[in-house]
């Protein structure tokens, strides 16, 4: 740093000697630019050719990522099913003549889960119709309310419903809502979640 400063004072001197034997009026002022260009130049040394460096990033560590996963079912369009009664003969559903009218209805139920499963319908009748229809029945065809629940497919099941001994007279022409059927689902075993 001293160096630099002793070649800018040196070069000072030297403008200095030269404006003074040319005096102010005969130096033109490109000349003096000049020599304060050289002399600026001559004490900061040779410009000096930076090399870029480039970084690349390194791993430093990895962690491993966990999801924890419960237990998860769907039932497919569940807003859009629905069990539609219609007349048969009541000897179709184990009922005689004295049962007269007699009524079933079914409706396949899609559901996949991530575990085995087991399910259960309950019928809730519609409020101030208790009497109406007075006997129903309602089951899961051959027994059948289970899933495998860990394959991720859809499984079927079909759901039914009987009804007889109907109070037609109650009713006007027509459909009519006569209940709602909620089904619920539960693990076939208990399970726990490992840490």
């Amino acid at each position: 740093m001293k160096n630099a400063y002793r070649v800018v004072l040196i070069g000072l001197a030297v403008l200095g000697v030269v404006y003074a034997s040319k005096g102010p009026e005969k130096m033109k002022k490109d000349v003096k630019h000049e020599a304060i260009e050289k002399c600026l130049k001559s004490s900061t040394g040779p410009e000096k050719k930076t090399k870029e460096v480039k970084y690349e990033a390194i791993d430093i560590c990895t962690l491993p990522v966990f999801l924890e996963v419960g237990h998860y079912v769907q039932l497919k369009g569940c807003n859009k099913r629905k069990i539609k009664l219609v007349q048969v003969d009541c000897e179709s559903i184990g009922r005689d003549g004295g049962d007269f009218p007699c009524y079933k209805g079914c409706d396949v139920i899609e559901i996949r889960a991530n575990y085995p499963a087991i399910l259960s319908a309950s019928l809730n009748k519609s409020d101030g119709d208790e009497d109406m229809p007075k006997e129903m029945n309602l089951y899961w065809e051959n027994g059948v309310n289970t899933i495998q629940g860990d394959t991720g497919d859809w499984e079927e099941l079909r759901l039914c419903l009987e009804a007889w001994d109907v109070e037609l007279w109650k009713f006007t022409v027509g459909t009519v809502k006569v209940g709602e059927i909620t089904i619920d689902i539960r693990p076939l075993k208990d399970t726990q979640l490992e840490d």
